[in-house]
């Protein structure tokens, strides 16, 4: 295979201090290039689409790796039909409100200062990262969480209350890969199912693990991702 950069995409604390599970795993052939989001100034999905667009390799090619928040946000870029795109890979996202009755009740209760907390443990592993994940992972997270404003985080959940790509999900051209995780407790089934429904053409993998799955199965990952990025991409010459 010729040189193939992956622009990996964070979830929503938007650090990408997180994939380095999922560098480790990838082949020589593909260079990672993880594209962070500002961390202390409110940014919508609009204005980080512009972001992103603006850090893509220039004239490479290259695919997408989008986590969770993420995925509406790699289906916006490609709207823009950037040079150089040939494959998305989704994961563990979403192209509506995940959970559409925070939507109705979290407003009132998502506030800088309950956001300016560490997550508990338990609901970490339960929701996140999942009960297998290492303490050094784990820290990790949670050093991360720290690094955030928590105004930031506020906006970027309205964001996703509000998003609504699925026109541009069923319209793309671009080589999707999606892949969820079976024990995911923070995306609900019904978004795996609406993205499924949506495009059945696409093909969705279920991946033994929890909503974390580049950082806990990486392997499992790129045992999916590099097959459909050889059977998309033309060999080089």
């Amino acid at each position: 295979m010729s040189k193939l950069t992956a622009v990996l995409l964070p979830g929503i604390d938007g650090t990408g201090r997180m994939f380095g599970p999922l560098m480790d795993c990838l082949p020589d052939w593909i260079t990672p290039q993880v594209i962070n989001y500002p961390t202390q100034q409110v940014v919508d999905y609009a204005q980080l689409t512009t972001y992103v667009i603006d850090r893509l390799p220039n004239e490479q090619p290259f695919f997408i790796v989008a986590e969770s928040f993420a995925g509406p946000l790699a289906l916006k870029v490609s709207e823009r039909q950037p040079a150089g795109l040939c494959a998305m890979v989704l994961v563990c996202t979403f192209v509506t409100n995940p959970r559409p009755w925070l939507s109705l009740l979290g407003r009132p209760l998502i506030n800088d200062w309950i956001l300016s907390f560490k997550p508990r443990r338990w609901m970490a592993k339960l929701f996140v990262t999942g009960f297998d994940i290492s303490e050094e992972m784990l820290q990790r997270a949670f050093a991360i969480h720290e690094l955030v404003s928590p105004t930031v985080l506020r906006h970027r959940l309205y964001d996703v209350f509000r998003v609504d790509v699925r026109n541009i999900y069923q319209a793309t051209r671009t080589p999707v890969l999606h892949l969820y995780a079976k024990h995911d407790h923070l995306i609900l089934k019904s978004s795996t199912r609406q993205l499924q429904q949506l495009r059945p053409d696409i093909r969705s993998v279920a991946v033994d693990g929890p909503h974390y799955l580049l950082q806990t199965k990486p392997q499992a990952c790129v045992e999916e991702i590099v097959p459909f990025i050889k059977g998309v991409v033309p060999p080089a010459e």
